[in-house]
């Protein structure tokens, strides 16, 4: 099945409302997508978490388990 040239051109149109962010806080905002878990990311915390929880959490490990 082959498309017609209208087909192409409101495809072309349209391609153009997707065509990501282009603000650096959209950039900013997008790039954490893909974050699930945060253990193999290059980003340890999130905006919501608690990063004094998260120095808490390491301190105890440090001296825990003395790595």
């Amino acid at each position: 099945m082959e498309t017609s040239e209208a087909q192409r051109d409101a495809n072309r149109a349209n391609a153009q409302y997707s065509t990501g962010p282009t603000s650096a806080a959209g950039k900013a905002k997008a790039s954490l997508n893909a974050i699930k878990t945060g253990l193999t990311g290059r980003t340890v915390l999130l905006n919501s978490d608690d990063a004094q929880a998260y120095r808490d959490h390491v301190a105890r490990y440090v001296t825990h388990l003395a790595p």
